[in-house]
Formats: C-alpha cells, sequence, structure tokens
C-alpha cells in the first residue's frame, strides 16, 4: 500500500452501509452509537444479537479498543524512550502522546458520526482486522 492510498483510505473511510437494511440501520442507531465508545463494543450484541448491523458495529467498537490498546502501549514505550534525549525529550514524547489521542479520538469521532447519519463506515486502515462477531 502506498502512501497515496494510504491517505485515501484515511480522508475517505470505507463506508458500507449498502450493505444493510435501512430499517436494520434505524432499528439499531442507539447500539451503533454505543458501540462507538470503545469498552461498549459488547453493548449491540446483547441489545440486538441478530443484526447484522449491531454485528458490524461490535466488530468495530473492538476494533477500536484494540487499536486503543495497541496505540497506548507503542506510545507509551516510545515517549519513554525520547523523554530520555535531553532537552527536546519531553516535547518529542508530548508529540507522540498527541499523535496517540488524536488518532483514538479520530477514530471514535468516525464511529460516533456514522452512527448517528444512519451509516456504517470502517475504522481506515485497521477497520477489516477484527471480525469477531458475524
Amino acid at each position: 500500500m502506498n502512501l497515496d492510498e494510504i491517505i485515501n483510505q484515511v480522508t475517505h473511510p470505507e463506508d458500507v452501509t449498502d450493505q444493510f437494511y435501512p430499517e436494520d440501520i434505524q432499528s439499531n442507531q442507539i447500539s451503533g452509537i454505543l458501540a462507538s465508545f470503545p469498552v461498549l463494543f459488547w453493548v449491540p450484541l446483547v441489545l440486538a444479537g441478530q443484526s447484522p448491523y449491531a454485528k458490524f458495529c461490535a466488530n468495530q467498537g473492538l476494533t477500536l479498543l484494540a487499536l486503543d490498546a495497541v496505540l497506548s502501549a507503542v506510545g507509551g514505550v516510545l515517549g519513554g524512550v525520547l523523554s530520555i534525549i535531553p532537552l527536546l525529550g519531553g516535547l518529542l514524547s508530548w508529540v507522540v502522546s498527541l499523535l496517540v489521542f488524536a488518532i483514538s479520538t479520530g477514530c471514535f469521532l468516525l464511529l460516533l458520526i456514522s452512527a448517528c447519519q444512519h451509516k456504517a463506515r470502517k475504522i481506515p486502515l485497521v477497520g477489516n482486522m477484527i471480525q469477531a462477531f458475524r
């Protein structure tokens, strides 16, 4: 995957709304909104376990939870290593923390806004990685 494809995927996340019935999306909108909060990825499975849209939202929420965990771990280690550098270390560590926060918040907002707009969009670059619920 080259840089242009990555930029395109980040700026235009994959929209799979047409794979779901509009009635399914409409009736499970609250599940989709709640699944946007990573720790609540399981809620759509409890509220509407047989809904394909609810399963999609649960998968995206679980993907976001895993992404947040990985980003936090990598950011913490990288920030710790960078903080050793005299003078610039603190600034570089802060930039890494800000980048991790921006990516995590951006993905969360993508899922939240998509659910509010009755859309089904995948998290860029990692949206296909976890398909735990089918």
